[in-house]
């Protein structure tokens, strides 16, 4: 039996995350060398912290952060990141300290404070990867584009994420687990926006909500098919976990047993991550033992390519 995971299979995974995050920040308006546009709607927050975490495998992921934090860091939901970070590793969280540093120092934004450390980490180019607002924004930036618009809160993003679902109704419950806010929190600016006519609501419960996509397709000029909703914050946080355990060697000389019993534990713990993005996977009931570790050896390629598909 195959004792570890190979490196072949932790590159194919790495790269793959490497490819979205360059095509999410390139939709952002950020000047990077793809050319491919997201089809999925792009989650900031999650996009920095995937980001943070694989700084070590390409230096000019730092560059473009750095950029960020000097030019567009306002744009950022200091909330939505301090509900989402609990779920990303230790050095994801130390990468966030030199981020908020640098957005306070270079980026004069100082809602960054109650996040950032005591140095901004190591050097970069100075390079305006991300000087100002596109002239054109995609319709994948709907995030930052309505946050712009009306503010950085739960309202800006409750919206963007029920204009995704192209006029399907949403619970506050499965709201929650796309934008990272509470559900009451959800429910009392939904409630609102309703009252105001932005949102209808269902009279049974549990309430539900949607929006008048035709109206905000208008609005917005979005020009073709709305993006798609992917939970990006649930894959990403995953995603994390296992790279940096990767990286750590956490998972090269273990037991068959022990590297199975883990892995099972991490799917268990991420299991709203492939139940809500409908990702296949291997139930952690199905394979007893030892026999965890090759099942999840042949996942981690479908994992990949499920990722270069949806981004």
């Amino acid at each position: 039996m195959q004792r570890g995971i190979s490196k072949h299979i932790s590159h194919e995974l790495s790269n793959a995350l490497l490819e979205a995050v360059w095509v999410q920040w390139r939709s952002l308006g950020t000047f990077v060398d793809t050319n491919r546009l997201s089809k999925s709607v792009v989650d900031p927050e999650a996009l920095m912290l995937m980001s943070l975490t694989l700084r070590h495998l390409e230096g000019r992921l730092w560059d473009l952060m750095d950029s960020w934090a000097r030019n567009g860091s306002n744009l950022f939901s200091i909330q939505r990141i301090k509900n989402l970070i609990g779920g990303f590793p230790s050095h994801t969280r130390d990468r966030l300290e030199e981020f908020a540093f640098r957005a306070m120092d270079t980026g004069k934004d100082y809602r960054w404070k109650s996040l950032a450390g005591s140095e901004g980490g190591p050097s970069t180019r100075s390079r305006d990867l991300w000087k100002a607002y596109p002239a054109v924004w995609h319709s994948s930036a709907l995030f930052l584009r309505l946050r712009l618009g009306f503010g950085i809160g739960i309202a800006s993003d409750l919206l963007a994420f029920l204009i995704s679902l192209n006029g399907d109704w949403s619970n506050t419950a499965s709201i929650s687990q796309a934008i990272d806010y509470s559900p009451y929190s959800i429910r009392r600016n939904a409630e609102s926006m309703t009252v105001a006519g932005i949102l209808e609501s269902t009279k049974r419960k549990p309430v539900q909500y949607r929006v008048d996509v035709s109206s905000w397709i208008q609005l917005l000029a979005i020009d073709g098919k709305i993006p798609e909703w992917r939970y990006w914050n649930k894959l990403y946080s995953f995603s994390s976990a296992l790279i940096m355990s990767f990286d750590d060697n956490k998972m090269a000389d273990q037991s068959p047993y022990l590297l199975s019993t883990e892995l099972r534990d991490l799917i268990e713990v991420h299991e709203d991550t492939f139940m809500l993005n409908k990702i296949d996977y291997p139930d952690p009931q199905g394979f007893p033992g030892e026999e965890y570790s090759p099942a999840f050896a042949d996942f981690v390629p479908k994992l990949a390519a499920w990722i270069r598909e949806n981004v």
